[in-house]
């Protein structure tokens, strides 16, 4: 699904975050943040069945739509990779609180009977994950119009945690003061193997270039120099022990309609 850099990587999903997918936004002071959780499901269809896994998806979220669902969902699927088979549906925004009310209204609207009718023919697998955002080593610029979006899912290496945090909260602070023209969000999982994991959305291909100013150049200038600039990468990459990535693609025809 993914390409290795060191490694078999740990759970799959740590990723997703998006239009829906990643919540972390830029906010001023007066604003407080959304809530950092995210709940994030993992669908693998029947073999040959997902035409019908998809035509049962878009009436199953019409049918919690006006249910009176009080999430919102949105659906991804990988687009680079060796299983392109699963989709990702994924709501966020929400503070722990709120998954008490969605178990409630999980009660009383006969939402398992609708999956169990509609969905749960079609499906071989299912995995279930939260998301939780660190806003506070988060950049992000909430557009309507991104696509695409790349995650890479990483693993803490045992007892290096506080050097990666040290390392993280340097690099982040050195894209904000200088205004790094790109987004991303750090978000951290509960379930599976848990692990970090940095999202970059993009509205198109073209997006995913290097930018006009590389990225070590605009590091080095914000640090002092380019020795500087490495030694901080250097510190965060060897606090990893794994490191997969791919690039998923919105489908706002299988999310929540609005």
């Amino acid at each position: 699904m993914s390409t290795r850099i060191k490694g078999a990587l740990w759970a799959l999903v740590v990723l997703l975050f998006a239009v829906g997918i990643a919540p972390a936004q830029e906010r001023t002071q007066a604003e407080p943040p959304p809530g950092e959780i995210a709940d994030v499901w993992v669908l693998w269809p029947k073999a040959g069945h997902n035409k019908q896994f998809e035509d049962a998806v878009k009436q199953y979220v019409a049918w919690r739509k006006q249910a009176g669902d009080p999430f919102s969902w949105n659906a991804y699927q990988p687009h680079v990779g060796d299983d392109l088979d699963f989709y990702v549906f994924r709501s966020g925004g929400h503070h722990w609180a709120d998954l008490d009310g969605l178990h409630q209204w999980n009660e009383r609207s006969g939402n398992s009977d609708q999956y169990e009718k509609l969905i749960a023919p079609h499906v071989a697998r299912v995995e279930h994950y939260y998301n939780e955002t660190d806003y506070d080593h988060s950049k992000w610029e909430e557009r309507a119009d991104y696509r695409y979006f790349r995650v890479v899912n990483l693993q803490v290496r045992q007892g290096a945690y506080g050097e990666m945090m040290e390392a993280l909260g340097k690099l982040h602070k050195a894209l904000v003061d200088g205004k790094w023209p790109r987004s991303y969000s750090i978000n951290w999982t509960h379930g599976g193997d848990g692990g970090m994991s940095v999202v970059y959305p993009y509205v198109d291909f073209a997006g995913m270039a290097e930018p006009e100013k590389p990225f070590m150049t605009f590091l080095s200038e914000q640090l002092g120099s380019e020795g500087a600039a490495k030694a901080t990468m250097k510190q965060l990459q060897s606090s990893f022990e794994e490191s997969r990535s791919t690039i998923y693609v919105h489908r706002p025809d299988l999310s929540s309609p609005e």
